[in-house]
């Protein structure tokens, strides 16, 4: 008896988007872990900032709370109207931590459950292997965390486990240290076609002071950006000089602070 042997794997349909939250498809859709890697005096609290207060990015009414957890928080000038929006701490504890997931936990999933966004900015890179917030960036989705986004001047010092789960990456320049940046290359330079096209793509999106290199993981290929705007990069291909979506940028202007 002759078998049927059309056996063609089908595709699963896509769940349809339940959210409903306006949101520019550049920017990371929820739930996302978005990961920053740059040097200080690279304009890291103006990129936060403008996704979180700027209407044109996530702006303060996207996420029903926004926490913070940074240890320039109280002197950092450009972060003075972020520390009026959000709950802010200047140091980080997993008891903080641990009674925040509590509080997201005791909704069982209930579509009252708070939205967040979790900003913790140069602290990961000073805290315990062993730390809670390590573990928790392979299952901040299920507490309703729907933006994990952490900030770190050395990217070896971030967990594996959070480098393996970060779904965006934002690599900030001017870099000075190019033993650091190669860092970066070696690990997610695969992912661009190897280490010398990384290379090329970095420098090709941060010409500029303040330029920074924005990659969508979550992409098959992945994408590279330079800022919010232009694609330079597809997975292995390496820059094209094609201008694409290039009117999605934090805007130019100096910056109010050294950060």
């Amino acid at each position: 008896m002759e078998m049927n042997s059309d056996l063609n794997i089908l595709p699963v349909k896509d769940l349809p988007d339940e959210d409903g939250r306006p949101l520019n498809p550049i920017l990371p859709k929820p739930p996302s872990l978005l990961l920053m890697i740059s040097p200080i005096r690279t304009g890291k609290s103006t990129i936060v900032s403008n996704l979180l207060l700027n209407s044109n990015f996530y702006g303060q009414d996207f996420f029903d709370e926004t926490i913070v957890f940074s240890p320039t928080i109280n002197n950092d000038k450009t972060s003075r109207f972020l520390k009026k929006s959000a709950t802010c701490y200047d140091g980080y504890t997993d008891e903080l931590m641990m009674e925040i997931v509590k509080k997201q936990s005791d909704f069982n999933d209930s579509p009252d459950r708070p939205s967040l966004a979790v900003i913790l900015d140069d602290i990961i890179g000073t805290i315990r292997r062993e730390a809670f917030v390590n573990g928790l960036a392979s299952r901040f989705r299920h507490y309703g965390i729907d933006l994990l986004l952490m900030s770190s001047q050395n990217y070896r010092k971030v967990s594996p486990v959070i480098r393996s789960n970060a779904t965006h990456m934002i690599i900030g320049s001017p870099f000075p240290n190019n033993k650091e940046l190669g860092k970066i290359f070696e690990e997610i330079g695969d992912q661009f076609g190897g280490y010398d096209n990384m290379e090329a793509i970095y420098r090709a999106a941060t010409p500029n002071k303040y330029d920074f290199l924005y990659l969508d993981l979550t992409e098959n290929p992945p994408i590279a950006r330079k800022n919010f705007g232009e694609i330079i990069a597809r997975g292995g291909q390496g820059y094209k000089g094609k201008v694409e979506n290039a009117d999605f940028n934090l805007g130019g202007g100096e910056k109010e602070t050294d950060e």
